[in-house]
């Protein structure tokens, strides 16, 4: 019982000593507004000045030359990304911890599956994935993975 009569008097000067400084922050506050009040004496909303526009002319010409840069696509990213995407689509593999390496075309297939069957469709959903040359299916079966 006195730990607890301990803690509420820490938590309350704690809760106090918040209080004061963010008094005195307020205070700080205040004495900068006046402080700009008194050192300009002008009272009211200043006149609005007048802003010169100018016009904005747009050209078209034909004979601008268009840049365009060329990025060469790697292939076996694009088909990682496939084989990533159809072994997500597939209700039982999107579970699974299988990673895709590609290297030339060939496909490996890295991770775990919890049974002889779902590594098998692995293999047969990456060897659905066009483009790819053929697949090495590295998963281990792991039970309860």
């Amino acid at each position: 019982m006195k730990w607890n009569e301990k803690g509420r008097g820490a938590l309350s000067a704690a809760a106090a000593g918040a209080l004061v400084l963010s008094v005195a922050a307020c205070d700080q506050i205040q004495s900068l507004w006046k402080s700009e009040r008194s050192a300009n004496p002008a009272v009211g909303t200043p006149a609005p000045q007048p802003v010169a526009v100018a016009p904005i002319v747009v050209t078209k010409s034909a004979d601008t030359p268009r840049v365009v840069e060329s990025r060469e696509i790697d292939e076996d990213t694009v088909l990682a990304a496939k084989v990533k995407s159809a072994l997500g689509a597939d209700p039982a593999l999107k579970l699974l911890a299988i990673d895709t390496g590609v290297s030339s075309g060939v496909v490996t297939l890295y991770g775990t599956a919890d049974t002889r069957a779902h590594r098998e469709r692995a293999a047969q959903v990456t060897s659905s994935v066009a483009g790819d040359k053929s697949v090495s299916n590295q998963l281990v079966i792991v039970a309860g993975s």
